[in-house]
């Protein structure tokens, strides 16, 4: 999320020094959902990498990936250099997290620590974000250099990735792509399929949904989706065994994650730029403006903490999705002239409660789905749906958004446009946790 934060926020800075005018939306959005669509569609495999090579050893791989890449993003010499690479920055935490997660829910049997772990893991999402907002916005305002946005994170990641090394514990592999039965066939269709279909989503708004190559590229991305889907049900180890959505709970749990999700990707893209853009903010006072994301997000985790083992799943998979569609519906209607503090702060304070809540729940599930061998897979699918989610949304608002505002002139709603549409994401989200209650109800006890 840092590596979100430190590109959404100072993203005109940026784009100014790429030479990509401060009206083009479309192209600068390339600058952060290239990002999430790689993180979330290379997921799909690198934890079935952990599981055979061992999680500590991808996990100390993705920090490398990750220094590697913001080295070159801050190198780059025009805007198509600078997405690829970003697109190439985020294989690195898509290695990471799903890794991450096998290794928590390796380190403890109790339940209770447990659902600690994981409710941690994702409260740190929002910090991770205003950390990096602030960073960037920092250096932006400083008169620095927009590379060393890149290059001072890439230091960072070098620094997170030799501490790793020494504290991690060490996991074992079958070190056999064979052994394991490893699936190079979905691999390539499903993240081919996942990347055509971003690259037509966010390729409309710039190129012209009239240009056949959009349509060309989505059509070819189903069907490479849908052979994944094949293929997945032939192989002996598939990376996303198709037998977890015989399940309806779990479909309406895997989509109702996609929406809040979703929502939530427009709330980071498009809040600070509406404080930015109409409330004449700095980049840092944006970034502040967000910060209290951090202390509701530490809170929304305690609760989750509580929860879990007390309240049935559907009660608090409810409550994330009304916290999503509450969040967006205010930031809709807050008038420009109004302070911070009376719909804007509000906002800020009740969708933060959506992600963490939703992660914590929804990874607990994916968890307990399957068996102790295949946690990477959990933790791939569930960081599949969640980044992949925010590409998405990214890309559906800006189509909405320039729909809207076509010619530059409606840029305002244009945004209401958009956040009414995420809204409406997470709206579907509770419709569809209130359908499915029942196969959501179980509490995860101590």
């Amino acid at each position: 999320q840092a590596n979100l934060g430190n590109t959404i926020v100072p993203i005109r800075y940026i784009a100014r020094g790429l030479g990509v005018p401060p009206d083009e939306s479309a192209r600068q959005n390339w600058f952060a959902a290239s990002y999430s669509c790689t993180v979330g569609g290379f997921v799909l495999i690198t934890g079935r990498l952990g599981d055979i090579y061992g999680h500590k050893n991808l996990f100390l791989i993705g920090w490398l990936w990750t220094t590697i890449w913001s080295t070159a993003s801050g190198l780059a010499k025009d805007e198509i250099q600078f997405d690829i690479f970003r697109a190439m920055v985020g294989i690195g935490p898509s290695i990471m997290m799903p890794n991450a997660a096998a290794l928590l829910a390796r380190a403890w049997s109790q339940q209770w620590k447990k659902n600690l772990a994981f409710v941690v893991f994702g409260a740190i999402a929002p910090a991770g974000f205003v950390m990096g907002a602030g960073w960037g916005a920092g250096l932006a305002e400083t008169g620095a250099r927009w590379e060393w946005i890149y290059w001072s994170m890439a230091i960072v990641t070098a620094f997170y990735a030799a501490a790793s090394w020494w504290v991690v514990p060490e996991t074992g592999g079958m070190n056999d792509f064979h052994s394991m039965g490893f699936d190079v066939p979905g691999s390539v269709t499903g993240v081919a399929g996942l990347a055509l279909i971003f690259i037509a989503l966010n390729g409309g708004p710039t190129f012209g949904w009239d240009q056949p190559k959009c349509g060309i590229m989505f059509g070819v991305g189903v069907l490479s989706l849908a052979l994944f889907c094949w293929i997945e049900t032939k192989v002996s180890e598939p990376i996303l065994p198709m037998s977890l959505f015989k399940s309806p709970t779990f479909v309406a749990v895997a989509l109702s994650l996609c929406l809040g999700w979703m929502s939530f990707g427009m709330f980071q893209f498009y809040f600070p730029h509406f404080l930015m853009e109409f409330r004449g903010e700095s980049g840092l006072q944006a970034a502040l403006h967000v910060f209290p994301t951090v202390p509701t997000g530490i809170t929304a985790t305690l609760s989750a903490v509580y929860l879990l083992s007390r309240v049935p799943g559907c009660v608090i998979f409810g409550l994330s999705m009304l916290c999503f569609f509450l969040g967006q519906l205010l930031c809709a209607l807050t008038p420009v002239d109004q302070t911070y503090w009376q719909m804007s702060f509000p906002a800020v304070l009740v969708i933060t409660f959506g992600p963490d809540l939703s992660f914590a729940c929804g990874s607990l599930i994916a968890s307990d789905t399957l068996r102790p061998e295949q946690q990477g897979v959990a933790g791939s699918f569930v960081s599949t749906i969640i980044n992949y989610s925010i590409a998405l949304g990214l890309s559906l608002a800006v189509n909405i958004e320039k729909g809207v505002n076509p010619n530059g002139t409606r840029m305002l709603e244009g945004f209401r446009a958009a956040w009414f549409f995420g809204a409406g994401c997470a709206a579907l989200g509770l419709v569809m946790t209130a359908i499915f209650y029942k196969g959501m109800s179980k509490k995860h006890v101590h």
